[in-house]
């Protein structure tokens, strides 16, 4: 029987990759979705096909069809949700960032532990074949011993209040801006591919832009090993380098943008291009992953503790910040 899912949340993620994932994932039904605008709602519904339409997520945990649910809300509202459905016997995939604070994160993963839920966190680029051969190559050696992972990301958002996803450079809405935001993905692979990070020092601004959260961020970072890392993210920015490089003792290895799925090898001397493009819709991977692991009874390969842990070191980034400041 496949995996019956609810959305809470209609909005752009939903709309561009999560409610079309879940449709085409052999594993799963798109059953049912939530949303406060009852205009929207409908045509979300009717566009994806989806049968149940509910005003509230509380009138759609109450539906005992629904196996999991895929919290696409604003970072404010997951603890809540999340804990919820927890309650509900709801499994749950939670978007990125996983909450606001560590005490949010430790709250949603204590309530899925003591209903026996499976919780996962959406960073989904941890499934992109890309960063999986960038995993492969770390881990046989071929670039020698680690020394440093660095990306450069930006958005072009240039929001204003009346926007939609206004939420994102509203500190108490969505934890923070840039960093939160996009600073987020980038941080979990770093943490995926580069082993545990020890510390950071960090400059987060709001620079040419009326927001109360930061649109530039810049972390230099240090793993436990010892090697370094690098991570810049902007909002406004037209251009989107979305670029990832890792180095070692014997070489390097890069991608520009990342999405592309184009890796330059530059090992040994010797230099190849690598071609590993990700899937059409990014989020399919995620979803076949959680689903798989719903029916398996094992945990998804992004859980709970993974997304404290990388929402414990964006706190720790944000504190920095202050500090330098």
């Amino acid at each position: 029987m496949p995996i019956r899912w609810g959305i809470i949340g209609c909005g752009d993620v939903a709309r561009r990759r999560v409610a079309a994932a879940i449709s085409s994932d052999a594993q799963s039904e798109c059953l049912a979705a939530c949303r406060r605008d009852p205009v929207r709602l409908a045509q979300f519904c009717a566009d994806f096909e989806i049968p149940r339409a509910y005003a509230t997520y509380q009138e759609l945990l109450a539906d005992g069809q629904i196996d999991a649910v895929y919290v696409a809300t604003p970072v404010s509202a997951h603890c809540a949700q999340v804990v919820a459905a927890a309650a509900a016997g709801k499994h749950v995939l939670v978007e990125k960032p996983m909450g606001c604070t560590v005490a949010e994160c430790d709250h949603m993963i204590d309530a899925c532990q003591r209903a026996g839920v499976r919780l996962g966190v959406a960073y989904y680029r941890r499934f992109y074949p890309i960063v999986e051969r960038m995993y492969q190559l770390l881990q046989e050696g071929s670039l020698g011993e680690l020394l440093s992972i660095s990306a450069v990301t930006a958005n072009p958002f240039q929001m204003s209040p009346g926007d939609e996803g206004y939420w994102r450079v509203l500190p108490d809405v969505g934890g923070g801006g840039s960093l939160m935001d996009i600073g987020s993905h980038r941080l979990n692979l770093f943490r995926h591919l580069g082993g545990p990070l020890r510390e950071v020092k960090a400059y987060c601004d709001t620079i040419a832009a009326p927001y109360a959260a930061e649109n530039v961020a810049s972390l230099i970072l240090r793993f436990q090993s010892g090697a370094h890392g690098m991570l810049q993210c902007f909002f406004g920015s037209p251009f989107d380098p979305d670029s990832f490089t890792i180095t070692g003792t014997r070489g390097q290895i890069s991608s520009a943008p990342l999405n592309g799925g184009q890796l330059v090898c530059e090992l040994d001397g010797q230099r190849h291009v690598e071609s590993h493009p990700p899937a059409e819709n990014l989020n399919a991977p995620l979803i076949a992953d959680f689903a798989s692991a719903i029916q398996a009874q094992r945990p998804p390969e992004v859980a709970g503790e993974e997304g404290r842990e990388t929402n414990a070191f964006l706190a720790n980034a944000y504190l920095r910040s202050q500090l330098t400041n």
